[in-house]
């Protein structure tokens, strides 16, 4: 997703109160403009009716979406804080939907940010991929608020970027315009950037969706943190004496004082790394150099802690000396340079059971860039409380962002990486990048690892193109090493790239001609698989499900064969299948999914759900 920004600035214009026919839009009473709005969303309880919110200038009712409701208490406004919160107009709009605006449109409303993020929208209704840009949508970024546009003319977007810089918590009045040769974006009133890279009538999308509180198009779809008081869509550019009345008339809002606690804040809140008999690791990230001290216990209130002295914005915590399997609670409290402190909620964890206990893992791979269905299949994983998670890598889509780290992947799976230590192998989208390291704590070399839970031991293995795993190469020699010394009951070995894949054409375009059926520089360690009997081989890479038959030799062996997983179904986009079936195909779907391990001795069982918790597929080994 490329996006060319435009930044520019203008003078404010004098306010001017429009002496023309008013509306009562919003929760005071104090008269406003007629800006003739096309469309007109109030988030108050005379525009609320359960889950529908009027258009009050017309038929474009909303549906509010997630765990978004109106806040009545106070200024009533739409509150906004989940990952797939918002309230979506309509979810198809084709270009030539007769309420879309033309020659010239305005997007007018009220939006108070509560959490910077790197992609945020008041409204929209575009198609924002590469060279397909279409359409308009205004909202904010990190720091500041933005208006992109399409027109026919530049057929390409332009982001126009506010001046002003806004502050948590705080009410602002945004007002972006369009007369067909200008772009203008109003904060508070005031006229603050403009731009005339666009002209001509606006280029609208062949199918896109309208959107309020969402930055949503056909694959992207993020959320806000904050509030939106009310939202309108005109089909002309209002004047500058408009936009400064229609602001005047809520003033109050935006001279009200921040609802966001001063201090620092959490980028990413605390999670867990590495958790074994005695020990676990405890990491986070703060948005400025912070101390810290992470209390713990088996009992609250908590006695114990650790103190971190050197200021920094990532924590990480090494808690030892704990008891085997043994539930514990901890928190996080950081503290900055002005002495100012913020604490977590009050978290748990368990340390991990001995060799004849039962235990449970989930499994999750390809991630990506999809917050929606990431918080939505983590949330399913955390209700069936696993011991731990293993990751399938491509846990972002560009490991470069930082942005994908902290919003994409740890802000939807908070409350299951916050109660269960996630163990990860790194995919091609992570690029090897430094954030891998970053925010993993594993053990080294990192890209490679094992760990024994339970009754289990686990190996991580990186398959990305600049690895050698031939016989010579590095990670060869080290599992086989680990798999000779191994004296676990069960050997599980996981790594993003498969081995056997039915996919239709990522090993080969198998509509036109043939395929590897899986990635040809895994074969190699399939010798050590069956050399070592190693029970189930989990990667991703693929965006499916599938299970094969035991395998061993290249051929079905039921008896002494391996069991190849594909789980890569956690919101990278999905992909199909190949028109014939492979020798080694069980089971396989298309779907966003996860997987659900039990295993007790020498019983061992997975149970694979979608993004509905429909259980679709399931099987046992026992030894």
């Amino acid at each position: 997703m490329a996006k060319s920004w435009t930044k520019a600035g203008g003078a404010a214009c004098a306010v001017a109160l429009v002496g023309v026919a008013v509306f009562f839009g919003g929760s005071t009473a104090a008269p406003k403009p007629d800006l003739k709005p096309v469309a007109h969303w109030v988030f108050d309880i005379d525009g609320t009716s359960g889950k529908t919110v009027t258009d009050r200038a017309g038929k474009l009712h909303a549906t509010l979406t997630g765990g978004a409701k109106v806040e009545t208490k106070g200024t009533p406004h739409l509150a906004l804080a989940g990952p797939d919160d918002g309230a979506l107009v309509r979810a198809s709009v084709t270009a030539d939907a007769p309420f879309l605006p033309r020659e010239a449109l305005s997007v007018v409303g009220w939006i108070r940010p509560d959490e910077p993020t790197e992609w945020a929208a008041l409204f929209g209704c575009f198609q924002d991929n590469g060279a397909s840009e279409f359409g308009t949508v205004v909202g904010f970024n990190k720091s500041k608020f933005y208006f992109g546009l399409t027109s026919a003319t530049a057929k390409k977007m332009t982001y126009l970027e506010s001046k002003t810089e806004y502050q948590l918590g705080k009410w602002y009045h945004l007002a972006a315009t369009y007369d067909g040769k200008e772009m203008k974006l109003y904060v508070n009133g005031a006229l603050d950037a403009t731009s005339a890279e666009q002209s001509g009538p606006v280029l609208w999308a062949k199918d896109a969706p309208l959107a309020i509180g969402r930055y949503k198009d056909q694959n992207e779809d993020f959320g806000m943190v904050g509030g939106i008081k009310e939202v309108l869509l005109c089909a002309s550019a209002i004047g500058a004496d408009q936009v400064a009345a229609h602001f005047a008339a809520d003033k109050e809002l935006a001279d009200a004082p921040t609802t966001v606690p001063a201090g620092p804040r959490w980028v990413v809140e605390p999670y867990l790394q590495f958790v074994t008999r005695t020990g676990i690791t405890v990491m986070w990230e703060a948005n400025e150099p912070c101390t810290a001290t992470v209390e713990y216990d088996t009992v609250t209130p908590m006695k114990k802690a650790v103190k971190v002295e050197k200021p920094d914005t990532m924590g990480e915590v090494a808690l030892a000396n704990l008891e085997p399997h043994t539930k514990y609670f901890y928190r996080v409290l950081v503290k900055d340079a002005q002495g100012r402190e913020t604490a977590s909620k009050v978290l748990s964890f368990m340390t991990a059971p001995g060799p004849t206990d039962a235990y449970s893992f989930a499994v999750i791979g390809d991630t990506q860039r999809n917050p929606v269905i990431t918080g939505k299949v983590t949330k399913l994983m955390w209700e069936r409380r696993p011991n731990f998670v293993v990751h399938c890598g491509d846990v972002v889509d560009d490991g470069a962002s930082k942005a994908q780290w902290t919003g994409d992947l740890f802000k939807p799976a908070a409350e299951l990486f916050g109660r269960v230590a996630v163990f990860p192998c790194i995919g091609n989208h992570e690029k090897d990048h430094p954030n891998y390291y970053k925010y993993f704590a594993l053990p080294k070399p990192e890209y490679y690892y094992t760990y024994t839970y339970g009754n289990a031991q686990f190996f991580s293995l990186d398959t990305n193109g600049k690895r050698n795993l031939k016989p010579d190469g590095e990670q060869y020699k080290w599992l086989e090493k680990e798999l000779a010394a191994s004296t676990a009951k069960w050997k599980f070995c996981y790594h993003h790239h498969p081995v056997y894949s039915s996919d239709e054409n990522d090993y080969g375009d198998t509509w036109k001609g043939g395929t590897t059926a899986g990635d040809v520089r895994t074969r190699d360690l399939v010798k050590l698989y069956e050399k070592y009997n190693v029970d189930v081989v989990f990667n991703g890479h693929i965006h499916v499900y599938e299970r094969t038959w035991p395998i061993r030799d290249g051929k079905v062996d039921q008896k002494t064969g391996i069991v190849h997983v594909t789980s890569g179904g956690g919101g990278g986009g999905l992909e199909n299948f190949a028109p014939t079936p492979a020798f080694f195909k069980k089971e396989f779907r298309s779907d966003f999914h996860y997987c659900y391990v039990t295993v007790h001795n020498g019983s061992f069982e997975l149970k694979a759900f979608d993004k509905d918790d429909r259980l679709f597929d399931t099987f046992a080994l026992s030894k």
